[in-house]
């Protein structure tokens, strides 16, 4: 289990550290203003400024502490944890004004960050695809087609998964709450072998006495996979957990503790592409 509250991870040390994971613990979180809805496609990338390309728009995040809850899965993340290049981080209160959305690109994050000190920047001349957002309190967003300053380079095929939304602590207590999608990014082929895909559905059941995702269960369209599901039966939500053939790496976030947003990034493997990842945002209630 990732257990800190600030933490940026290379590749090879996630993989490792995953693989030590076990039960769970509650970081920053919430909301659900917001009813959840199905899951948005991605659409074409739209060249109307000169250093990004991008598709899709999501409001100005904002924070009344000054800080937000952060998940960066690399192209790289997979049903085994992490290969290859390229960095993930899954942060708790880490500082807003270290992240930077652009406002003239949807609303498009292109750092994001787990300190002031540490984070990951997309390289001028990629893509930022499938930005989406609610209330200012959530944005996603896929980079692909370029690179990373950590290192990490993805094809049109690819992507690089994100979530910053306010951060807002989790404390248990008792029952459970349903969880269902409210936004996503395109899942991609980790191998860029084939045209990212959709997802048609995510659920899962929020323990609160114990803060973990019980029975997460996507369901995905890409390449020859068509609705095809993968579950993971306890994972963190927050922080990251691998086995049973599924990777996740979580974090809380939003505005109502009693109604979270958990933030979802994952790693599977189907049957006709291979391995798979990509983020959606779940909404519990």
């Amino acid at each position: 289990m990732v257990k800190t509250n600030l933490s940026i991870i290379s590749a090879t040390v996630l993989a490792l550290a995953l693989s030590a994971c076990g039960g769970g613990s509650g970081g920053a979180s919430g909301s659900s203003d917001a009813a959840a809805s199905a899951p948005a496609t991605a659409s074409a990338p739209t060249a109307t400024n000169t250093d990004w390309k991008y598709s899709g728009s999501a409001p100005i995040v904002t924070s009344a502490s000054g800080a937000v809850n952060v998940v960066l899965a690399p192209d790289t993340l997979t049903s085994t944890g992490m290969s290859g290049s390229g960095t993930s981080i899954t942060a708790a209160n880490a500082p807003l004004a270290s992240q930077v959305q652009q406002s003239n690109y949807g609303g498009a994050f292109t750092t994001v960050a787990s300190s002031s000190t540490l984070g990951v920047s997309l390289t001028k001349g990629s893509t930022i695809a499938d930005i989406n957002g609610a209330g200012g309190y959530v944005a996603i967003g896929r980079w692909t087609n370029g690179s990373d300053t950590s290192g990490g380079t993805f094809n049109a095929n690819q992507g690089e998964h994100y979530a910053v939304g306010t951060s807002l602590v989790l404390t248990a207590g008792t029952g459970t709450l349903s969880c269902s999608a409210l936004m996503s990014t395109s899942p991609t082929s980790a191998s860029g072998s084939v045209a990212p895909g959709s997802l048609q559905s995510a659920t899962a059941t929020l323990d609160l006495a114990t803060l973990n995702l019980n029975n997460f269960t996507a369901t995905v369209t890409i390449g020859a996979d068509t609705g095809a599901s993968f579950t993971k039966a306890s994972a963190v939500s927050s922080g990251g957990s691998i086995g049973g053939g599924v990777s996740l790496l979580a974090r809380p976030m939003g505005t109502d503790a009693t109604k979270p947003l958990i933030a979802v990034a994952y790693g599977a493997k189907l049957t006709n592409t291979g391995d798979i990842n990509g983020l959606v945002v779940l909404s519990c209630q």
